[in-house]
């Protein structure tokens, strides 16, 4: 699967010995293209992942270097967490797992999915204006809450918005 970080990012997962590709391959599947960047809230390292069609968004909190070697393994682990947080059928979590695949990162990045990872950004450090400590958030629950909102895309009205929650269902369904 394909994941286009931020050359912040980037720079995080050489450190962690991950290979960044120069040229990316062409996608294979509808679940392929996602957008990641790295942030830090409260002194804490958070990955936050953006799928490129329905802005499905996964949030990974308190990331070290090491669990930045295992990303494959958190990233699978967080979005079936997330789906079924939202509820969704068992056969659609294994379908969106079973396309998972190995993951593979570039810097190329498109600025309307950007402009989405910097609200959910903007968004997940609201969960802690009120001084709750972001290690005492559950990730699934707020990658289901940032699921569950209203986007806006490049070239919509502004009367249309999508909702990653239904969005990637339908993609989900279309794919099983």
């Amino acid at each position: 699967m394909r994941i286009h970080v931020t050359k912040k990012l980037a720079e995080k997962l050489k450190k962690a010995g991950c290979l960044i590709e120069d040229n990316p391959a062409e996608s294979t599947s509808a679940l392929d293209s996602w957008h990641a960047n790295i942030t830090t809230i409260q002194r804490r390292q958070c990955v936050v992942f953006v799928h490129d069609k329905t802005r499905f968004a996964i949030v990974l909190l308190g990331i070290t270097q090491k669990e930045l070697k295992q990303l494959n393994y958190s990233f699978e682990d967080m979005l079936g967490s997330c789906m079924l947080k939202l509820g969704y059928d068992h056969e659609l979590i294994q379908v969106a797992c079973e396309e998972i695949g190995e993951l593979t990162f570039d810097t190329h990045c498109d600025r309307s999915v950007q402009g989405t990872l910097r609200l959910m950004i903007s968004n997940l450090e609201a969960y802690t204006w009120d001084g709750t400590d972001i290690m005492e958030l559950a990730p699934s629950t707020l990658s289901a809450r940032l699921c569950d909102r209203p986007c806006r895309v490049k070239g919509m009205k502004d009367t249309e918005c999508l909702w990653p929650r239904k969005e990637m269902q339908a993609l989900l369904a279309m794919l099983s």
